[in-house]
């Protein structure tokens, strides 16, 4: 609880100096007696406090009401986080006409008219862009990867999903995607956590379970859980109706669980790090597995993929990242790789294990994607 409020705070924080300075160069422009510069007040100061006032409510683990409010809060912080992006890139082009006497005298009568125009700009195309990633997020892509490894494996497809955020995600675009991973025919369909961003009682009610259980594998539906299941309490939970609700999906969950499939292949499954202090060390955990089999390891974060070669795993699935969800985090995640060596989406082989962090089909607080785009990953084994 103490880190999940640190989180909220510093997200609370950000965002206030990003609507401050929004609102300081709306005023510049728009003087606050007249109409534009009380609407831009009014309409900074409501959503304001409705969005810290939704973030805060995260603290608390709240039924399916809270949902499209939460949908609204944070379309209204990717908006504002947009506008922000566009004020400081007017403000560096304004220093930089500094620095050119000719250019700056030339502006210099203009500047309020190309400031008005500016802002109309940035409001028009903001609001466009905040449609074309509602519609964007209901486009995912088809990623396929065949695997070499040093074991005899089978003949299977594979399909692997991340962080579908069921409660971000309506249960309708979910039977859909489940259409699409059906219509595949895969033989083992893996779900690398934070399936559910809601109360595990909403999970039927709102159509989720329905559509899941829909899934269509001759070798099985294994899960693990994410971050987000930790948050609602699905993880860990000892009330056995929770259990009864995979049992009805006929979803499998490995829970720093090891199982062989088939006679074929190893599916080891983390606890999330939210676990720190009960989650069984990677080597414990497939201690006692069969190595002459291929061994593919889910682990919902990222964050230790090194070692995964010291326990002879084959293949390692995360997600977690959702590749930034937006543009530019996306370029943030990749200059942190670049610094770090650590993995924050798409493929790398790390000393002869394959290693792959999904996009993901969901998305955080908002179904939204700019610059980023969901996955299905289809996945085939072969033998080198």
């Amino acid at each position: 609880m103490a880190l999940k409020l640190l989180h909220l705070l510093l997200v609370a924080g950000a965002y206030s100096l990003a609507v401050i300075y929004v609102l300081f160069r709306m005023l510049q422009i728009f003087p606050g007696k007249s109409r534009w510069g009380k609407a831009a007040c009014w309409l900074s100061g409501a959503m304001s406090l409705f969005f810290i006032f939704v973030l805060f409510l995260r603290l608390f683990d709240l039924r399916s009401w809270y949902l499209p409010f939460q949908t609204v809060a944070y379309l209204w912080m990717t908006f504002v986080f947009y506008v922000f992006i566009l004020c400081l890139l007017f403000t560096l082009f304004r220093v930089i006409t500094t620095w050119i006497p000719p250019l700056r005298r030339w502006l210099a009568p203009r500047m309020l008219t190309i400031q008005r125009g500016y802002a109309l700009f940035t409001f028009v195309f903001v609001c466009g862009l905040l449609v074309y990633g509602m519609y964007h997020f209901t486009k995912p892509k088809v990623v396929e990867l065949t695997l070499e490894v040093d074991k005899p494996v089978p003949d299977w497809k594979i399909v692997a999903v991340g962080d579908l955020h069921l409660g971000t995600m309506s249960a309708d675009l979910l039977n859909h995607h489940v259409d699409t991973i059906n219509a595949m025919k895969p033989d083992v369909v893996l779900l690398l956590g934070d399936q559910f961003v809601i109360n595990w009682r909403d999970v039927t009610p709102m159509g989720y379970a329905a559509a899941l259980r829909r899934l269509r594998a001759p070798k099985g539906v294994y899960a693990i859980h994410g971050n987000h299941e930790e948050y609602h309490k699905i993880s860990h939970n000892n009330d056995p109706r929770v259990e009864q609700l995979f049992k009805y999906m006929k979803i499998k969950l490995l829970d720093d669980t090891a199982l062989v499939v088939g006679d074929s292949l190893v599916l080891a499954g983390r606890a999330d790090t939210s676990r720190l202090y009960t989650r069984k060390p990677l080597g414990e955990l497939v201690d006692d597995v069969p190595n002459s089999l291929p061994i593919v390891l889910l682990d919902h974060r990222p964050d230790n993929m090194g070692q995964a070669h010291n326990y002879g795993i084959d293949v390692q699935l995360s997600g977690h990242t959702h590749d930034g969800q937006l543009f530019p985090m996306n370029l943030w995640h990749t200059c942190k790789s670049f610094f770090n060596g650590k993995l924050y989406h798409g493929y790398r082989n790390m000393e002869g294990t394959h290693c792959y962090v999904t996009a993901g089909l969901g998305g955080s607080g908002a179904p939204i994607r700019i610059g980023t785009t969901g996955e299905i990953v289809v996945i085939s084994l072969k033998q080198k």
